[in-house]
């Protein structure tokens, strides 16, 4: 790059600082486009630092007792099957713990697969949206570089005391360059909001997967307590433990009597990411209504009534006895 222009930008980005040198603006369409993808990009940031860390802690693998790294449920199952097979054949617990050791090593075959469809799924989604963003970016700023660059020929044609064809030639040439980047960033960011249908399917994959691998979960717990060895998962005798009985606190803090009386204080209002188009309501109810199938519903909290261990006076009677 020669050395003057880049000098020239530097003057011309100082001038706009100090407010000498005028800028060129762009339309409110654009700007409202440029905090679009602020808060794309944002997002994207966060959705895929924590789709990362969700994917970590799925597939992270413990050492087993024979040095082999495994998953944590593996572990488990592990230790489960070798010492149920420390009881004899008929003995209820030790094949218990055999079954639900077998049971959990298939959950964690189910867990492996969930990790490889999440990770080739939303995760690579989620690593292909902020490329496309990170593209955008660069595009950007070479825009804000050539913006530099026409106005600082610009400023130097109106300052001019003659014409001369070198600084008109310079001011068509960076005027070219700065419509041909801006025209560039446009189209990326129209890339980027039509993606948005492609995330919505990817998306959709990822709450697939993850309803297969829970209800793979579930079939499998359902089956083993359909086959317990020892007949029944309920304690002996339908003999609950008492709960215990909780003590009945009076007293209140000064925070908990008067915050009620707080005012909270009212969130700054975010601007809101315009779609690019709706998910059809047919394919949003069909995965709602998948939700709503495998929800189960919260148990009732029993009743707990409360004997009385309050008599009352007693009364006292006094015989009087002729003196």
């Amino acid at each position: 790059m020669n050395i003057n222009k880049k000098l020239d930008r530097v003057k011309q980005w100082a001038g706009e600082k100090m407010g000498a040198e005028s800028k060129t603006n762009v339309s409110d369409e654009f700007k409202a486009l440029e905090m679009e993808m602020d808060l794309r990009h944002e997002g994207m940031v966060k959705l895929h630092k924590s789709m990362t860390t969700y994917v970590k802690s799925l597939s992270k693998r413990n050492e087993a007792d024979d040095k082999e790294k495994i998953l944590p449920v593996g572990y488990l199952a592990q230790t489960m099957i070798h010492h149920g097979e420390d009881f004899e054949p008929d003995s209820d617990f030790g094949n218990c713990l055999i079954g639900m050791g077998r049971t959990n090593e298939r959950i964690a075959r189910s867990q492996e697969t969930y990790v490889a469809n999440a990770t080739n799924g939303w995760l690579e989604s989620l690593e292909r949206s902020l490329a496309m963003m990170k593209e955008y970016q660069a595009a950007r700023k070479k825009l804000e570089n050539r913006r530099l660059a026409y106005d600082a020929s610009l400023s130097k044609m109106q300052k001019a005391k003659k014409e001369d064809y070198r600084v008109e030639e310079e001011l068509r040439s960076q005027k070219a360059k700065y419509e041909e980047s801006s025209e560039d960033v446009v189209r990326r960011m129209q890339d980027i909001k039509e993606a948005e249908a492609d995330s919505v399917a990817d998306l959709g994959a990822f709450l697939d997967a993850e309803l297969e691998y829970y209800d793979r979960c579930r079939d499998e717990l359902l089956r083993l307590k359909r086959d317990w060895p020892a007949g029944t998962t309920s304690p002996r005798g339908d003999q609950r433990r008492p709960n215990p009985r909780s003590r009945s606190n009076t007293a209140h803090d000064y925070n908990e009597r008067y915050s009620a009386y707080d005012e909270p204080e009212p969130e700054p209002v975010r601007p809101s990411i315009r779609s690019q188009g709706r998910v059809a309501s047919s394919s949003r109810n069909m995965h709602l209504d998948a939700l709503d199938e495998y929800r189960q519903p919260e148990p009732r909290r029993p009743n707990i009534s409360r004997a009385s261990t309050f008599q009352g006076p007693t009364s006292i009677y006094l015989t009087w006895a002729p003196v």
